[in-house]
């Protein structure tokens, strides 16, 4: 915890270094950037907005995680299935971001909707990549040796292959949430009326970049409170079994 804090403490100094050497107009501070968001929060500016994108990151996430998961595992247990999804797979990487956005505003419509389906599209290539080179570390060695003493292939399941492959999904939740936030805040920018992402191009507009900081700041505490606050203590409670390994 105290390298964690030394950490931040040391971004912040850079930041007010870098902000002391450039224009206060180009470069503010980060107590103006806290300030400025401090006043933006008192207005009630901030919460309508960041509720309506944790909710699309929520959403988008949730449909990346049930797209990108089984695939991963399905490439990573069945050659067949590798050999006919890896190239799609990795159209699926390639395709930028922005380009799933339009597709899915001129289809579906200029709705949230369309925002959670291109969200959710666009994360679930770098989900299933990380499941597929998870799942093929599995040592399946354990799983002859269950078949050997007659155990249930429920009990496998359960006690033998969700075991190894759970610090997979745990890693792929981490990365498919920070892609997802990326995607949304994006996807907000370009199409629709509210959300971080469209007050970061307002203020974008007008060249506010105080207020372009504090909207940044703003989502980075959030994204620091649901890693250390929600899915380390989740990450705990599923790998509390495991012994701890240091150098």
């Amino acid at each position: 915890m105290g390298l964690r804090l030394a950490s931040i403490a040391g971004a912040i100094m850079l930041w007010w270094l870098l902000s002391l050497a450039m224009p206060a107009n180009l470069l503010p501070g980060p107590v103006v950037a806290t300030v400025t968001l401090y006043k933006d929060l008192a207005q009630g500016d901030v919460l309508p907005h960041l509720a309506i994108t944790l909710l699309r990151v929520t959403g988008g996430l949730a449909l990346a995680m049930l797209i990108g998961v089984p695939i991963g595992i399905l490439m990573g247990i069945n050659q067949r299935a590798e050999k006919v999804l890896d190239i799609w797979v990795m159209v699926g990487l390639t395709v930028p971001s922005l380009c799933y956005a339009i597709i899915c505003f001129m289809l579906i419509g200029l709705n949230e909707a369309a925002t959670v389906v291109a969200i959710g599209l666009t994360a679930a290539p770098s989900i299933a990549i990380n499941l597929w080179e998870g799942v093929k570390t599995i040592d399946f060695k354990l799983v002859q040796m269950a078949h050997i003493f007659e155990v249930g292939r429920a009990r496998i399941l359960l006690r033998v292959l969700l075991p190894q492959v759970m610090p997979y999904v745990m890693a792929s939740l981490r990365m498919g949430l920070g892609i997802v936030w990326k995607i949304a805040v994006l996807i907000e920018l370009i199409g629709r009326p509210n959300g971080v992402g469209f007050k970061l191009f307002y203020w974008y507009q007008l060249a506010d970049m105080a207020q372009v900081l504090a909207w940044t700041l703003l989502f980075t505490i959030v994204m620091l409170v649901i890693e250390l606050g929600i899915l380390s203590q989740i990450e705990k409670r599923l790998f509390a079994w495991r012994p701890r390994v240091g150098l």
